[in-house]
């Protein structure tokens, strides 16, 4: 198997990557929206970590819970809705799938893409532990891109970079990962605590003055930006430095046709089948 450094390396078949899985048809960081992004043929899927009350590793974007679940339904009242305020325990008698329906996010429900057999099926998916879903990335034999999520005014601030690479080594999953993370420390104690373990830098809203220095001084391997605060000659000039630059969320294909054309090594996408489709790749 190549490793998501070598993957990187595969010119010129830009990456194809699952945002949250194939969120755009199904629930996402659900192992069902991992599983469709897998059919569908992405390179690889990216998924969210947070931490539980009782410091158990779980795939949620939000820092809380409301948005994807019936958190306030299953405990009305409750003072608090954020993820670390909930045990693995109380996690698991919510409902992750049913809200898409009613929500269609992204109009594929109301556009007939997606049957009522589909739909029932997201009725009753759970929030998958970090274990869960590289246990099944690793069942796939494919890579996951594993966002650490910022836990600087949350539990587990101090905790959850060592905890994650804990978890990957136990599963023997280095090769087939990438951490990425907005909060650029965890990148830090990565490089030291797992130098093996290809990493990537989160950036939005503002624009670093100089993304090359950036990586240079992380020691990351990849550049993620925010498809919104790219400047002229960025791509380029990653690239020419070493660094792959996935860019996300590009929803809209000439766009990612033309991020591609001007040297992006991958696009996270919320539509992994249609991207294949625009970028040649199937």
């Amino acid at each position: 198997m190549k490793s998501t450094v070598e993957l990187h390396e595969r010119a010129p078949l830009p990456l194809v990557i699952a945002h949250r899985g194939a969120r755009g048809h199904a629930p996402e960081n659900t192992l069902t929206s991992a599983e469709l992004g897998h059919k569908v043929g992405a390179d690889l899927w990216e998924l969210d970590v947070n931490y539980t009350k009782d410091y158990r590793l779980v795939v949620v974007h939000d820092d809380t819970l409301v948005r994807t679940t019936n958190v306030e339904e299953v405990y009305p009242g409750r003072s608090s809705y954020r993820v670390c305020d909930f045990t693995l325990e109380e996690l698991s008698r919510l409902d992750a799938g049913s809200w898409y329906e009613g929500r269609d996010q992204f109009g594929r429900v109301a556009a007939g893409e997606i049957d009522a057999d589909t739909l029932a099926s997201f009725k009753g998916l759970r929030i998958p532990t970090l274990e869960e879903a590289l246990l099944l990335t690793k069942r796939f034999d494919w890579y996951v891109n594993v966002e650490i999520k910022n836990h600087e005014h949350l539990i587990g601030h101090d905790t959850v970079t060592k905890d994650v690479l804990e978890m990957i080594r136990r599963l023997d999953m280095a090769d087939q990962i990438i951490i990425s993370s907005f909060q650029h420390r965890y990148l830090e104690e990565c490089r030291a605590l797992c130098p093996e373990m290809a990493t990537g830098a989160l950036v939005e809203t503002t624009r670093p003055e100089d993304p090359v220095a950036l990586c240079r001084k992380l020691g990351v391997n990849a550049y993620h930006p925010d498809r919104l605060i790219l400047a002229p000659g960025d791509l380029e000039n990653l690239r020419d430095a070493g660094f792959a630059v996935n860019v996300w969320t590009v929803n809209d294909m000439d766009e990612a046709k033309d991020l591609v054309a001007h040297g992006a090594s991958g696009i996270i996408t919320d539509f992994p089948a249609a991207c294949r489709s625009a970028l040649g790749r199937g």
